[in-house]
């Protein structure tokens, strides 16, 4: 629980630690949880790119503590929680394929969503409070993280979901039933000893059989 907050100063710094919170847990698990199960190549280097930002937003939230005169500290990020969580079923659910790497990539843009909402207000929060020393870190962070979401969604709409959509609609004609032998209720004309009258059966390889009723 944050309790009681009275100004503006003061919900920017509880930002601020959960900012914080959330990508120390990103770097930590997050992002390498998603990497490892990542099959696309394409997927793994985005994330592992933004792995690398990530690491540099730390740094860039601790310049801001700094600059405010505090020392770097954490909130429990538990809607950050949540999200992990929620990658983290889409792993165990869902088998190594094109499918899973669409479930990694909504996750992603689902993080990079509340990132890009985070750092917009905290840098929103910075410029009325006159915190210039804030603002220079936080808005280039604010801009990885677009951009980090638009890199995602490019893959999944150039590549992925097409990729994921004939592996389920394979997956869907290997279901069905194999073709069987039509039956036709005609008369013999190929000398057969049963004589007319007969159901001539047409199998699959095309060859006729005579078959008494």
């Amino acid at each position: 629980m944050i309790g009681k907050v009275k100004s503006l100063r003061e919900l920017f710094e509880i930002g601020l630690c959960y900012a914080y919170d959330c990508e120390q847990k990103l770097v930590k698990k997050g992002l390498p949880s998603m990497i490892e199960n990542a099959s696309s190549p394409e997927l793994r280097t985005a994330l592992e790119h933004h792995l690398a930002e990530t690491r540099g937003h730390v740094a860039r939230l601790e310049h801001v503590f700094v600059a405010l005169g505090s020392t770097p500290d954490t909130k429990d990020n538990e809607i950050l929680d949540k999200m992990m969580s929620a990658a983290k079923d889409s792993i165990s659910n869902i088998d190594d394929s094109p499918l899973r790497d669409c479930a990694l990539i909504v996750n992603g843009n689902t993080v990079e969503h509340y990132e890009i909402a985070m750092y917009g207000s905290l840098a929103a929060f910075a410029r009325r409070l006159g915190l210039q020393d804030a603002v220079a870190p936080l808005e280039p962070t604010l801009k990885e993280e677009k951009a980090a979401d638009a890199k995602l969604s490019q893959i999944a709409e150039t590549m992925l979901n097409l990729k994921a959509a004939r592996q389920s609609a394979d997956r869907e004609r290997g279901r069905s039933s194999p073709v069987r032998p039509i039956t036709y209720k005609a008369s013999c004309n190929n000398g057969c000893v049963h004589g007319c009258g007969l159901r001539i059966r047409v199998p699959s390889d095309g060859v006729f059989k005579c078959v008494p009723d």
